[in-house]
C-alpha cells in the first residue's frame, strides 16, 4: 500500500523547506506556472470567478503570495490557512508590508479540521485549493470542510495534478514509480482524478469544468528547486510527465 503523508508531516516539511521555496519560487510557491507569476494569479483569479469584495477562503495559502495578489487585484476579503508556523510568520510579514491587514486574515491550522479555527460555515463566495489539496491524507474530509464553508452557489476551485492512468502495464509501472518519488520528496499524496470527481459529486457540487491550463509551464524554477535540494524524481532516467495538471471549478448546490 502506498505511503500517505500525514498533516503533521506536511507541517514539518514546510517548516523545514520554506526558506528554500522562498529562495527558488519567491512568494508564489506553485510548481506549475508561467514565468510571470502575476499572469498566473490573474489567470487563477479569473478562472475561480474572483470579483470585487468577494469573501475568499484560501486553504493551504503558503506564504501568502496569492492572497496578497488577489486582495490587491480584486479587493477581496481573504481568510488564508496554512499548517506551517514558518509559512504563517512569513505571510504575516508580507501582509504587513503590503498594508493589507484589513483584507487578509491568516490562520495556522489543518484544513481537515477547520472547526478548530474561527472560520464561519456557509460564509464564503470562493474556496481555493492551489496546489494544496494533494497534501491531504483524507480528500473526502477536506472537500466536506470546503463545502461546509461555502455559501450555496459558491465556487470551489482546485489547481493540482493527477496521476496518469494508461493501459500499458510497463508504462503504468514507470508512472507509478515517478509518482511515488514525487510524493516522497514533496510530502504529497498525488490525487486520483476519478476519485476526486466522485467525492465532489457526493458532496453536492456541480462540476462546471475540468481543463488544462491556457499557459505554458516554465519548468526551470522547478528544476532549480530540485537541483538545490537533490531531488531526482526519475532516478537518472529520461524525464516524462507522469501526471496531468488540471484546474477544476465546482459550484455548491442547495442541500
Amino acid at each position: 500500500m502506498q505511503h500517505r503523508s500525514l498533516p503533521i508531516q506536511v507541517k514539518e516539511y514546510y517548516n523545514q523547506m520554506t526558506a528554500s521555496y522562498l529562495e527558488n519560487y519567491g512568494d508564489v510557491i506553485q510548481a506549475f506556472r508561467p514565468s510571470d507569476t502575476e499572469k498566473l494569479l490573474d489567470y487563477v483569479g479569473r478562472s475561480a470567478g474572483l470579483n470585487w469584495k468577494l469573501k475568499v477562503l484560501d486553504l493551504g495559502c503558503g506564504v501568502g503570495g496569492p492572497a496578497i495578489h488577489f486582495a490587491k487585484r480584486w479587493n477581496v476579503q481573504i481568510d488564508a490557512v496554512t499548517i506551517s508556523d514558518v509559512q504563517f510568520n512569513e505571510a504575516q510579514k508580507k501582509v504587513e508590508i503590503a498594508q493589507l491587514a484589513e483584507n487578509i486574515s491568516l490562520y495556522v491550522g489543518d484544513y481537515h479540521h477547520l472547526e478548530n479555527l474561527t472560520i464561519q460555515d456557509n460564509f464564503y463566495d470562493v474556496v481555493l485549493f492551489l496546489e494544496s489539496l494533494g497534501h491531504s491524507n483524507d480528500v473526502v474530509l477536506a472537500i466536506k470542510n470546503a463545502c461546509k464553508k461555502l455559501k450555496v452557489g459558491g465556487v470551489l476551485y482546485i489547481k493540482d495534478f493527477y496521476k496518469r492512468v494508461v493501459n500499458n502495464t510497463s508504462e503504468q509501472q514507470k508512472i507509478d514509480a515517478a509518482i511515488d518519488n514525487i510524493d516522497k520528496y514533496y510530502c504529497y499524496n498525488t490525487l486520483s482524478l476519478e476519485q476526486l470527481k466522485t467525492t465532489l459529486l457526493l458532496n453536492n457540487f456541480t462540476i462546471e469544468f475540468i481543463k488544462t491550463f491556457d499557459f505554458v509551464d516554465d519548468i526551470q524554477v522547478r528544476k532549480k528547486f530540485e537541483q538545490a535540494n537533490n531531488i531526482d524524481i526519475f532516478e537518472g532516467k529520461p524525464e516524462f510527465y507522469p501526471a496531468d495538471w488540471l484546474e477544476i471549478k465546482c459550484i455548491k448546490n442547495i442541500s
